[in-house]
């Protein structure tokens, strides 16, 4: 009985092995796959505000659009879901021109956060601008906060 369920383990086995595909269809030459045009996108999601302890701000917002008008409009084709431990993040994307929106927020009480540009407490600061993506690089931008 064992000897069988041996010999049916090794039948079953060679089976499998002889079913499998080449690893390269058609001979020896390997299939080309055409891909497509790319480049990477590094935004550096920094802020520098003075008078404000570092652990009261944070981040919100790091998106991206098409154009300048869906920018505004607030219709974003990527949302990156931001983090005060990450600094730099990473888009792939085909060439062409982009535009982006990133925000930081003031979490002081008081006046505080109206003195270092905010519009108040809890008070959002935008940066925005254009960033372009070449095929084959990596493009690197970096928030700028006014």
């Amino acid at each position: 009985m064992k000897s069988i369920s041996i010999r049916l383990l090794f039948i079953l086995m060679i089976g499998a092995i002889l079913s499998c595909d080449k690893i390269w269809p058609g001979g020896d030459e390997p299939v080309i796959i055409d891909t497509k045009p790319g480049g990477i996108l590094d935004m550096a999601f920094v802020y520098r505000v003075q008078g404000i302890p570092p652990g009261r701000l944070k981040k919100v917002d790091l998106c991206l659009a098409y154009t300048a008008d869906n920018l505004y409009r607030g219709i974003f084709f990527v949302q990156a879901n931001v983090s005060d431990a990450v600094t730099h993040y990473r888009f792939e994307l085909p060439p062409g021109d982009y535009f982006y929106y990133a925000t930081v927020i003031c979490l002081c009480g008081g006046d505080s956060c109206k003195y270092s540009g905010f519009p108040g407490q809890n008070g959002l600061i935008a940066a925005g601008g254009k960033v372009t993506v070449e095929d084959g690089k990596i493009n690197s931008y970096t928030t700028i906060f006014h």
